[in-house]
């Protein structure tokens, strides 16, 4: 037989850590100090226990017999207004079963998320939902996957992966928006889109595949921004300075917040929307209806996906379903046509 594995002890995460055994006490069980500790000493402490896979409270965890009814969400960014609408949709679902809501954010970073996790576990959350996907996360999957016995993923995938999940179809949503464009007479059509973003990748294969079959191959261009109106604001000045030379007629846009950017790059650059140029986004965020003009989206129905996704997560916790033994929920998304787009003026 192989021998047990030895338990990590706080002496083992300070020895890693760098500070002393009561520190890492005080901040591993949550403990008021009136010695300040560091938030980069905090954060490293716990990253450095969730690696090693220290279980504090074990006791308390054995004798514990009940649940908490306590949902540990993991945000990718929470000041993403599409992540908004599932956290509210989310939020609805735990309240109306009687759970309550915990919210990580972790600003894109997989090491913050681990950190979560092990926080959660601690917590005794009954499980967890991660929102987005985060750059190299795979690792930090593996290890909330270890942690947590009931995980579930909202709008962090575009196929299956370590647990259960609800995703929107992206495939189908460019293909809605790319036709359409097309059949208001649109042939020069440029993407712009987050390729640091799983479904964003998609949507621009989608949108090159598209191109191609529909003879306007030459004519396809995409371009790299991010996530945030400012910065596709940016891209957008660049590229409206020479916007008479290029020729395009319409914008698909992989994501809303990129589309805002975009539009109001054009408004100071005198294009008017949609006679001279038609844009279409992603996502419908509250937003939408109140751009000028209204913007034309495919909409995913984020709280709906939010609902979905808890109470995917609380029948697995109720009825304890495995992660193998629940199906992924994958939702058909709708375009939203209002007055940013038209045929062109050619």
């Amino acid at each position: 037989m192989k021998p047990n594995k030895p338990s990590v002890t706080l002496r083992d995460i300070s020895a890693k850590s760098g500070v002393s055994i009561t520190t890492a006490s005080r901040i591993l069980n949550h403990r008021e100090t009136g010695i300040p500790i560091r938030e980069e000493t905090r954060q490293r402490v716990q990253l450095i226990a969730a690696q090693l896979g220290y279980k504090p409270n074990l006791l308390a965890r054995g004798l514990r017999g009940s649940r908490s009814s306590l949902l540990g969400v993991i945000a990718r960014d929470i000041s993403d207004p599409f992540h908004i609408q599932i956290l509210r949709g989310i939020n609805d679902a735990a309240n109306r079963r009687a759970y309550r809501v915990f919210l990580g954010h972790v600003n894109y970073s997989p090491d913050a998320a681990m950190v979560y996790g092990s926080m959660f576990e601690q917590s005794h959350a009954d499980g967890i939902i991660l929102i987005g996907d985060i750059k190299g996360d795979e690792a930090a999957l593996q290890v909330l996957a270890g942690q947590h016995q009931f995980v579930a993923g909202v709008t962090d995938r575009i196929a299956r992966r370590f647990f259960p999940g609800v995703y929107g179809d992206s495939r189908e949503g460019t293909l809605l928006a790319l036709e359409h464009l097309w059949a208001l007479g649109h042939r020069r059509i440029v993407c712009i889109s987050d390729l640091s973003i799983h479904d964003e990748r998609l949507r621009v294969d989608v949108y090159r595949e598209f191109m191609q079959t529909h003879g306007a191959h030459d004519d396809a261009r995409v371009y790299v921004t991010t996530q945030e109106p400012q910065p596709s604001f940016h891209l957008g000045v660049e590229l409206f300075a020479r916007w008479d030379t290029e020729g395009a007629t319409a914008i698909y846009a992989a994501s809303d917040t990129i589309a805002i950017g975009i539009m109001q790059a054009a408004h100071q650059r005198g294009i008017q929307i949609p006679e001279q140029l038609s844009i279409v986004g992603y996502d419908n965020i509250d937003f939408c209806e109140f751009t000028v003009p209204p913007l034309t989206t495919i909409s995913q129905d984020g709280m709906r996906m939010g609902e979905i996704g808890a109470n995917l997560l609380m029948d697995m916790i109720e009825h304890g379903r495995a992660r193998d033994e629940v199906d992924d929920v994958v939702l058909r998304p709708t375009l939203i046509v209002r007055q940013s787009t038209a045929p062109p003026l050619n």
